[in-house]
């Protein structure tokens, strides 16, 4: 690591990393994405920093779609980050941005592992100014920090199976930890990483001694503690949730092998060009049954207008495997052979693991192989155009992308900050976030901001509803100031003389749909725009109101979770019992 500092591009490679450090950190807490995941696990880590470790939970966040938890780490990370930061959504996402400036660097050692130094160097600066990546360092979720452990895992298995290597034992065991941390950050990383190591080592067979695979195993143990603890006590609920879950999963929808296989491709590729380049429009044809062993061929104007981008970005991703297969059959050094075959476990079992899955892959799903991405794209340029006048090509390939993504960043970066004023900010497709319209979290703290004004000045409890994405995240943000609050029922019933009612929905929404179901109950005493976000503060019609006030206790502590979902304990749980 030392003797990588000292070559001539250390001055380059310290720019990139503060480039990527200044487009993740820039406007970071102003500017956060904050919905319905970051309060859920904020509002755990705040009762922690409030009341002590005790509040910490042995379990993590759900895998989607199942009841299946992770591990805990996330939780744990997020909770050192707000004692060292701040209590704040900020402070407790910090760890998240620190982790995705390290994987820049981390990136750089992983890649020279095969690369030059030169085209190592290219390759960093795309990673590092990637406007998926940045995206995804800039807020809290437990998948966010993939990338980071990704690479940390498969650079230390490189160097525990390197055969020039001293320190094989030590690196054993980092890639154990790292591979605890992984799997505890997303589900299919949970699935599919350790298969990954297994058939690594299996096919290296490193020469270690046994003493650290103890070591290793029992670190990876070590940080399985708090799940361990869990399943004793719940008689092993979140374990039967997991086979569940792989169960469920391995069984998919009801589609063909042919139609997942051509939307798995579709998919990957087009996210591999959105990570490369940073545009989002690409699209690819879907291929529908017809009859018994015939399959048409489906291409809508969304897809027409987006295909030449699809092609374009099929053409590369096909590319980038076939280049990553010759250059491993025409290499005859082992650590670069090793190195290639990783890479290629690597994609293949992700690929192969998103095949039952393909019609339900979410953006996050790819953060696992975002890494991959501009290391086949390294497989072309050195293929294509390693060597003479034509590596003045592959300088102009990464140049390009570099440029796409600075664009496409300062477009999203535009949009952000006009969120809070402009009341028509066009975003045009989302690929990373999935969102309609921008949102900050500065911009919710002044939306509370202006329903705390109407609690100060009566006192009555605060009664809020919103779309489903951001109205758990106004409740926490309101319950964080220790105001009494509650949700408005859909059909405004019970009604509370004694109450401060709003709506927030996106200004560019159709509000007479939705005011239908309150418009029987509820009159509008005011209407006030903040930008992409609009409050409506409703007032009771005298004959709809029901009772005279709620009582609300205000506690930001968790307890057990309801029957009929697997219980998670709390450390203080477990103490008391």
């Amino acid at each position: 690591m030392v003797k990588i500092f000292r070559n001539k591009y250390t001055f380059f490679l310290l720019l990139i990393i503060i480039v990527g450090a200044f487009f993740r950190a820039y406007h970071f807490a102003d500017w956060m994405h904050y919905e319905l995941d970051q309060a859920r696990d904020f509002r755990i880590v705040d009762a922690a920093v409030q009341y002590g470790p005790g509040e910490l939970p042995l379990q993590g966040p759900r895998a989607a779609g199942s009841f299946l938890r992770l591990g805990p780490l996330f939780y744990y990370m997020e909770y050192g980050s707000a004692l060292i930061f701040g209590n704040t959504p900020s402070g407790a996402a910090t760890i998240v941005l620190i982790l995705s400036v390290f994987s820049i660097p981390l990136f750089y050692v992983f890649a020279r592992r095969f690369f030059s130094a030169e085209l190592s160097f290219g390759l960093t600066a795309l990673f590092g100014v990637s406007l998926f990546l940045v995206t995804y360092g800039r807020f809290a979720w437990n998948p966010n920090p993939v990338p980071f452990f990704a690479l940390a895992f498969f650079y230390a298995l490189l160097r525990a199976v390197d055969h020039g290597e001293r320190r094989k034992g030590p690196w054993l065991v980092v890639a154990a930890v790292a591979l605890a941390f992984l799997t505890q950050m997303h589900f299919l990383a949970l699935a599919a990483a350790p298969l990954i190591g297994i058939l690594f080592l299996l096919f290296t067979r490193p020469r270690i001694a046994l003493r650290w695979w103890w070591i290793a195993i029992a670190a990876f143990l070590f940080f399985q503690i708090p799940l361990i603890v869990n399943d004793v006590k719940t008689g092993g609920e979140n374990v039967q949730e997991f086979i569940e879950a792989v169960r469920g999963n391995a069984t998919g929808e009801d589609r063909t092998l042919v139609e997942n296989v051509a939307k798995n491709v579709g998919e990957h590729a087009t996210y591999y060009w959105l990570i490369l380049s940073g545009h989002q429009d690409a699209e690819l044809p879907t291929i529908k049954p017809r009859g018994k062993g015939f399959y048409d061929v489906q291409c809508d104007q969304s897809c027409r207008g987006g295909l030449p981008f699809g092609i374009l970005s099929f053409t590369l991703f096909g590319f980038g495997i076939i280049a990553m297969i010759l250059l491993w059959i025409k290499e005859r050094e082992k650590h670069k052979k090793q190195f290639l075959l990783l890479v290629f476990l690597w994609f293949g079992i992700i690929f192969a693991a998103y095949v039952p899955l393909a019609h339900d892959l979410a953006p996050r799903f790819f953060l696992i192989v975002a890494p991959i991405v501009f290391l086949l794209f390294g497989c072309i340029l050195t293929l294509l155009f390693g060597s003479g006048n034509r590596q003045k090509i592959a300088w102009g390939a990464l140049a390009l992308f570099l440029a796409t993504n600075l664009l496409f960043t300062a477009q999203y970066f535009s949009q952000l900050a006009r969120a809070n004023s402009d009341q028509s900010v066009e975003i045009g497709r989302d690929r990373i976030l999935k969102e309609k319209t921008r949102m900050t979290l500065a911009q919710q703290e002044t939306i509370v901001d202006y329903m705390e004004e109407k609690h100060r000045s009566n006192g009555f409890p605060i009664f809020m509803h919103g779309q489903a994405e951001f109205k758990r995240a106004f409740w926490e943000r309101i319950e964080f100031r220790k105001i009494p609050r509650s949700d408005i029922p859909d059909d405004g019933a019970p009604l509370y003389r004694q109450g401060n009612y709003f709506l927030v929905i996106r200004t560019q929404s159709d509000v007479a749909e939705y005011m239908k179901k309150y418009e029987v109950v509820f009159s509008i005493a005011e209407k006030k725009i903040f930008g992409t976000l609009t409050v409506y503060h409703l007032l009771q019609k005298p004959e709809a109101i029901t009772d005279e006030k709620k009582d609300i206790e205000i506690d930001t502590r968790d307890p057990k979770f309801s029957p009929g979902v697997q219980v998670r304990y709390l450390w203080r749980q477990v103490f008391e019992e």
